[in-house]
C-alpha cells in the first residue's frame, strides 16, 4: 500500500482542480485565446504535481517509466508564464520568430534526461531506489535544479518588466488606467516567482543539510494550489466579460494603438523654449479655469483638442517643464480637488470614496496610492487630521 500523508492527499487536490480548470482555460481560449499559454503552464503543474505523487507514494515502481518525466517540461513554465503575460498585454495570443529560442533551454534540458528515458523500466527502478529521498535526489541534481529555477525567474522577471512598461506608455494618453492594470495577472506571475524562490531555499537548505526544508516543500504546493485558484478567478472574470473586453481593447488599440507602442519622442520637436514657456502658461490656465480633469476617462488627445495644443506638444511640456506623464499631471489637479473637498466643512457627509470620484478619479484604489504618493498618508488619515484639528 503506497504511504498517503495529507501532503499527497494536496498534491492529489491539485491534480484534481487543475484538470477541471485546465478544462475551463480551454473553453475560455475560445473567446480570449490570450489564455492558452496559461492553459499549458495548468498542464505542465498537473504533470509535475502527478510526478511527486508517484514519487513521494512509490508508486513509480508500477509505470517506471513515467520517473523524471517532468523534469524537463518544468522549465516549460517560464515561457509559457511569459508569453500568457505577452499576450495579455496585446488581448491576442501573439507569436513572434524569435520566440523559438524559448525552447533552447527545455531542449537542454531534454537533452540531459534522454538517458535516463531510455534505461529500461528494472533500471529506471533501480535509479528510483537509489535516488528515492530527497537529500539524495537535491544532491546530484542540484545544479539542473538551479538551472531550472534560473531560467523559469528570468521569464517571470521579463514578464513583470513587459507590464511595468506597458502602463508607463498608457499612463502617457490616459489619465485613468484601472481598466489597464493588470492586477491578477502579475499577481498570478508573483506567485510563480514565489513557488520557485521557495524551491530554490529548499533545495540549499536541503543540500547543506539544514533545517525546514521538508516544510519548504510542503509551502511550495500550497502557493501552487493558491496560484491555480488565483488563475481559475481571474479566468472566470474575463470570461464573463469577455465581450466587453474585446471591444474595449479593440477601440483603445483603435484609437491610440501606435502611441501605446511608441514611446513619444522629442527630438525632432520645434519648440522654442520661449513657446514651450506661454504653451505651458496656456495649459495650466485651462486646466484651473475649465477643470477638464473632472473627467475621469480624459484623454491627452481630449485635453489636445479642448486647448488647441497638439498631443505631441502637451506630452513634451509635461516631460520637460512638470517632469510628468499625462497620468501624473491630471492626477496632481485631482489631489488638489480632493483636498479642497476634504477641507470644506460643507462636505463633511461626503465618504473618501465619493470625495475621489468627484474629484475625477474612477478608481478607489488609483485615488489612494495617488494621494498618498502626493501627501504621504491616505486620504482617510488626512481627513481624519483635518477634523481632529478643527475640533
Amino acid at each position: 500500500m503506497p504511504d498517503i500523508t495529507i501532503w499527497n492527499l494536496l498534491l492529489l487536490a491539485e491534480i484534481g482542480f487543475g484538470i477541471v480548470l485546465l478544462l475551463f482555460l480551454l473553453r475560455v481560449s475560445f473567446k480570449l485565446n490570450w489564455y492558452l499559454p496559461l492553459a499549458v503552464y495548468v498542464l505542465l503543474v498537473i504533470v509535475d504535481c502527478f510526478s511527486e505523487f508517484l514519487l513521494q507514494t512509490g508508486l513509480i515502481v508500477k509505470i517506471p517509466h513515467l520517473l523524471y518525466i517532468n523534469e524537463p517540461l518544468n522549465i516549460l513554465v517560464g515561457p509559457m508564464i511569459y508569453l500568457y503575460a505577452r499576450s495579455q498585454e496585446f488581448q491576442r495570443l501573439k507569436f513572434i520568430k524569435s520566440d523559438i529560442l524559448f525552447l533552447g533551454p527545455f531542449v537542454v534540458s531534454l537533452l540531459v534526461y534522454i538517458p535516463t528515458f531510455a534505461m529500461s523500466a528494472q533500471d529506471k527502478i533501480i535509479e528510483f531506489q537509489n535516488f528515492g529521498d530527497l537529500e539524495s535526489d537535491v544532491e546530484n541534481f542540484v545544479w539542473e535544479w538551479i538551472f531550472l529555477v534560473s531560467v523559469n525567474f528570468t521569464f517571470f522577471s521579463g514578464a513583470l518588466q513587459r507590464f511595468k512598461n506597458f502602463n508607463e506608455k498608457i499612463k502617457i494618453i490616459y489619465s485613468d488606467i484601472s481598466k489597464t492594470d493588470f492586477h491578477l495577472t502579475q499577481l498570478i506571475i508573483k506567485l510563480c516567482m514565489t513557488i520557485y524562490v521557495v524551491e530554490l531555499v529548499s533545495v540549499f537548505l536541503t543540500y547543506y543539510e539544514l533545517p525546514f526544508n521538508f516544510v519548504l516543500y510542503n509551502i511550495y504546493d500550497v502557493v501552487q494550489l493558491v496560484t491555480l485558484v488565483v488563475i481559475g478567478f481571474d479566468a472566470l472574470t474575463s470570461y464573463k466579460h469577455s465581450a466587453a473586453i474585446k471591444k474595449g481593447w479593440l477601440k483603445l488599440h483603435m484609437e491610440d494603438g501606435n502611441s501605446i507602442i511608441e514611446p513619444i519622442k522629442y527630438a525632432s520637436s520645434a519648440l522654442t523654449s520661449e513657446q514651450s514657456e506661454k504653451l505651458k502658461a496656456k495649459l495650466v490656465e485651462y486646466m484651473e479655469k475649465h477643470e477638464p480633469y473632472l473627467n475621469s476617462q480624459l484623454r491627452i488627445k481630449d485635453l489636445a483638442a479642448e486647448t488647441k495644443i497638439s498631443s505631441h506638444q502637451i506630452s513634451q511640456i509635461l516631460n520637460q517643464s512638470f517632469h510628468q506623464n499625462f497620468f501624473e499631471f491630471v492626477n496632481s489637479y485631482r489631489i488638489k480637488k480632493a483636498i479642497s473637498l476634504i477641507e470644506d466643512p460643507a462636505n463633511a457627509s461626503l465618504t473618501i470614496t465619493a470625495i475621489g470620484f468627484e474629484a475625477g478619479f474612477n478608481s478607489k484604489t488609483t485615488f489612494y496610492e495617488a494621494f498618498k504618493k502626493a501627501k504621504g498618508t491616505t486620504p482617510a488619515k488626512y481627513l481624519a487630521s483635518k477634523r481632529n484639528s478643527s475640533n
